[in-house]
């Protein structure tokens, strides 16, 4: 008397094995698409909230200044207490409190221009306005304008 096993054919095996593999395949496809957008969306992100702590900070500066003064490298703010001074560079901009500290912004400004009554200023002065441009990335770019009300008071010491 013989005994039949229940088994699977070669056949079988080799559907269910193929089915497998296009279904990890698909699975895996999704999840490094998945996440390629969310490393871009990390990155635009990040990118963004540099641009927002840069225009942030400075507004508060604009603000609280006493003065504004173009120098070689950026801009030096006096406000009472303390002194201020932003250096664009090529790859960032850095701001230093006093010497306390000093604040990184990891952008890249282009076509910085810093004016006084609507007059480019060249050299060290006061100024009243300062227009920057932000390279994000080939396509993009943001641009930051900042203005300072000086009153007649303030302009004639």
């Amino acid at each position: 008397m013989q005994r039949k096993i229940n088994a699977y054919t070669l056949m079988e095996v080799t559907v269910s094995m193929l089915l497998a593999a296009v279904c990890i395949s698909i699975c895996y496809s999704a999840y490094g698409l998945i996440n390629h957008y969310f490393t871009d969306f990390q990155k635009k992100n990040a990118i963004t909230q540099e641009v927002l702590n840069l225009n942030t900070t400075m507004d508060r500066d604009f603000i609280r200044a006493k003065y504004i003064i173009r120098t070689a490298d950026g801009l030096s703010i006096e406000s009472p207490g303390q002194l201020i001074s932003y250096d664009f560079r090529k790859q960032e901009v850095l701001r230093n409190v006093s010497g306390l500290h000093t604040d990184s912004f990891h952008l890249q400004p282009v076509n910085v221009l810093f004016r006084f009554k609507g007059h480019e200023v060249q050299e060290r002065d006061t100024i009243d306005q300062v227009h920057l441009n932000i390279h994000i990335d080939d396509e993009r770019k943001i641009t930051i304008t900042k203005c300072k009300q000086y009153s007649a008071q303030d302009l004639l010491r």
